[in-house]
């Protein structure tokens, strides 16, 4: 696990608000989510094959799909790694632009 930089002063407002606005770039929340981008019933998690919440995309062609159960474990460290969600259920995709909306 990686060290968490820390501001010289150790105020760390600044590097949060970076790292939020970072977030925001990334996240499919800047922008409407086509129609098309919804996961159905026949979409399974990679990992235990229940039924997909949302699929990850990394730069060179790499896609995940996860449950909600794969997604809270390990949310973090793909967005660290450089995963960016592409697709999600419907629910799935509103609640997490809901929840990025407390960012603001």
């Amino acid at each position: 696990m990686g060290v968490w930089p820390q501001d010289p002063d150790g105020d760390m407002t600044p590097i949060l608000e970076q790292s939020i606005e970072a977030a925001k770039e990334r996240h499919p929340s800047g922008t409407a989510i086509p129609v098309g981008l919804y996961l159905t019933a026949h979409d399974r998690c990679d990992n235990c094959s229940a039924a997909a919440q949302f699929r990850v995309h990394r730069i060179g062609g790499l896609e995940l799909d996860f449950c909600g159960h794969h997604w809270q474990k390990h949310h973090v460290a793909l967005y660290s790694g450089g995963w960016f969600v592409v697709a999600g259920t419907k629910l799935a995709m509103e609640e997490a632009c809901a929840a990025l909306d407390g960012f603001s």
